[in-house]
């Protein structure tokens, strides 16, 4: 009996002995976190060549070094969510293929998630093929990963047809190719088009209406030969009316051209002569047909400056960010008036912001290279992508 309680002792020993050892690994594999090193720089080489690029597009590589930055860049402070914090990425490249390691603290536990595996360009669209998923040394389904990034309904990362794919809107310009060769990224940009401003689509706007009010006031002129001399000086009227609204807005436009139906329509029920009121005719509904082409342009207009309104206060937003990461009153002062500036053009679209832009390129260029850096990385690392394309177009920088 002895003999028989010693040894249910001795496996109960050796079971608990396991379950501690199985434990431990499995927490090793799991907190395991290789050491993994965050490289942090203020180099802006990878900012200036992208920048480059977006105006000239053509073939661009990004090497390890550029990457390293970009990460520094757009990983540059914690992101939390939930019980989640991700303190940063580190992307390296081996050959054609990518090993990607990023520390998160999940409930004030350090674990390590990686991934290895190729990015190809098809279609117009970015994928992610992994060759593993891990946290720590643990190798983790593909289809549970596959399953979380799903739940995200992230627009930016997702999972289709079974593959990660990422928006290529994350690249600020358009590309035909992407691919990983001798530890460099090799992609062709598309060359970019001159971007039209707000500002000259409105004028765009405007001239075209010019030209069809032009030949609303041509068609009234030939109708004169059918006139007497009252209805002559009626139609001069008339002319007078649209003339007057050459180069101004569609509002005042579209003011213009409801008086000068009035006038026609007045014009019409007057006249008993079949012709002449067949020619008014004519041209009225010509002058309707401007109208509503206006009505058109005008929520055209209206919907473009609601959109970059939206952009300005956001960019006007990060500028917080940017205001604070930079250190002397001459980097503070350029931050600080172009997020005035972004403002005053938020509240009025048709603000002259001409002498703000001025003064910020003054400003900048006055710069040594260490503070024109730190402004350009405290924007880039700030502001949103498309944001800051909207800076650099309004200001330069």
């Amino acid at each position: 009996m002895h003999t028989t309680k010693k040894l249910r002792k001795n496996k109960l020993i050796w079971a608990v002995i396991t379950l501690v050892g199985v434990l431990a690994i499995f927490s090793y594999l799991i907190l395991y976190n290789g050491g993994v090193v965050l490289k942090k720089t203020t180099s802006t080489e990878a900012i200036d060549k992208l920048k480059n690029v977006q105006v000239k597009g053509g073939q661009f590589e990004l090497t390890q070094k550029n990457i390293d930055e970009l990460s520094s860049l757009y990983f540059a402070k914690p992101i939390s969510k939930g019980n989640v914090t991700l303190t940063g990425v580190s992307i390296q490249i081996y050959n054609d293929e990518i090993l990607i390691k990023a520390p998160i603290t999940y409930k004030k536990l350090d674990l390590l998630l990686s991934s290895k595996g190729k990015i190809d360009f098809s279609n117009g669209e970015i994928t992610y093929t992994a060759d593993n998923f891990k946290i720590g040394k643990l190798t983790l389904p593909k289809k549970l990963v596959m399953s979380q990034i799903l739940k995200l309904k992230n627009e930016r990362i997702y999972v289709e047809d079974n593959l990660i794919k990422i928006n290529p809107s994350i690249i600020p310009f358009k590309i035909n190719s992407l691919k990983i060769k001798d530890n460099k990224i090799l992609a062709v940009a598309l060359t970019q088009g001159k971007k039209t401003s707000f500002a000259d689509l409105n004028k765009m706007s405007e001239k075209e209406i010019d030209k069809q009010l032009a030949s609303v006031k041509e068609k009234i002129q030939s109708a004169t030969a059918l006139m007497n001399a009252a209805e002559k000086a009626k139609a001069k009227e008339i002319q007078g009316i649209i003339e007057e609204v050459k180069g101004k807005s569609i509002e005042e436009k579209k003011k213009a051209i409801s008086d000068t139906i009035s006038e026609l329509n007045e014009a019409i029920n007057k006249t008993t002569d079949g012709a002449k009121k067949k020619e008014l005719e004519k041209i009225k509904a010509e002058a309707k047909m401007v109208e509503n082409a206006a009505a058109e342009k005008e929520k055209i207009s209206q919907r473009q400056n609601q959109v970059r309104r939206g952009a300005l206060i956001k960019a006007a937003e990060d500028l917080n960010g940017a205001y604070s990461q930079v250190e002397t009153s001459k980097e503070k002062q350029i931050i600080s008036t172009m997020q005035s500036t972004m403002d005053k053009m938020a509240s009025d679209p048709s603000y002259n912001s001409s002498s703000e832009q001025a003064y910020v390129k003054s400003m900048y260029s006055a710069l040594n290279a260490g503070s024109k850096n730190k402004v350009k990385y405290a924007l880039a690392s700030n502001v949103e992508g498309s944001n800051l394309q909207l800076l650099r177009d309004i200001f330069g920088v």
